[in-house]
């Protein structure tokens, strides 16, 4: 709980080079070698909210958030600047549904190959206990 707790208190704009209002994650939650966690309200005042629902390019976009947080939060303990990384691919994307503003995401990625400045994840976005969003994202590091 302690390491959940230091998590919460990192501000997104010290691990992701999105500035407002283009951040589309507000806390890191989990963060290992391996699998990676954010969470994200959804406002009415999100970029990617349309009639109420955040579209799927929010989606996508808040998954490459959750990959840019795991590299920055990995920077940020190694006193290392914030890296810019760029969408290389997205394949086997399911949307299930879209979310509602109010609702809050879940998003997990799990490192798949990180190879040449290459990185492959698996990623999934919940809310509570319901999947939303499934993909696989390459993600390029500049």
């Amino acid at each position: 709980m302690v390491q959940l707790l230091q998590f919460l208190e990192i501000s997104p704009l010290d691990i992701l080079p999105q500035r407002p209002p283009f951040v589309m994650i507000d806390n890191l939650t989990h963060y290992d070698e391996e699998t990676t966690s954010t969470r994200l309200t959804i406002r009415e005042d999100n970029l990617f909210v349309s009639a109420g629902r955040l579209l799927a390019s929010g989606l996508i976009e808040n998954i490459a958030q959750t990959c840019a947080a795991r590299l920055g939060y990995f920077n940020l303990v190694s006193g290392l600047p914030v890296k810019i990384g760029f969408i290389g691919a997205i394949s086997n994307l399911h949307v299930h549904r879209t979310p509602q503003v109010g609702e809050t995401l879940n998003t997990t990625i799990h490192l798949l190959e990180e190879v040449l400045g290459m990185t492959l994840v698996s990623a999934e976005v919940c809310v509570g206990d319901e999947i939303l969003a499934t993909a696989e994202m390459k993600i390029a590091i500049q």
